[in-house]
């Protein structure tokens, strides 16, 4: 999927590939179907439909995410949370058992 052809802020374009550089480009599939504000997207874990990421930037700090870790019964909301804090927490929903450093 090409993110920048996404339309969504650049906030959120910018933090898709900081993510895909980390986590890497499998790690999570984005959702571009579901309709929501353009400071916020929806990923989903490869192999589990059940288990999603609501990200966003709306009403955070700058620098800062919002996201809401949904599981099949349950979700676990998270507000301003630094980029580093955010690639632990998905990293972990996403199974991605490797985290590689920012170039």
């Amino acid at each position: 999927m090409n993110i920048w052809a996404l339309d969504k802020h650049q906030d959120i374009r910018h933090v898709l590939l900081l993510l895909h550089e980390q986590l890497g480009p499998d790690a999570f599939v984005v959702d571009a179907t579901t309709s929501l504000d353009s400071r916020a997207i929806y990923l989903r874990h490869r192999t589990d439909e059940g288990v999603r990421a609501w990200l966003y930037t709306l009403g955070q700090n700058s620098g800062h995410y919002g996201v809401h870790l949904e599981y099949p019964n349950s979700t676990d909301p998270h507000e301003n949370v630094p980029l580093s804090a955010l690639v632990e927490m998905l990293a972990v929903h996403f199974d991605v058992a490797i985290i590689q450093p920012l170039p």
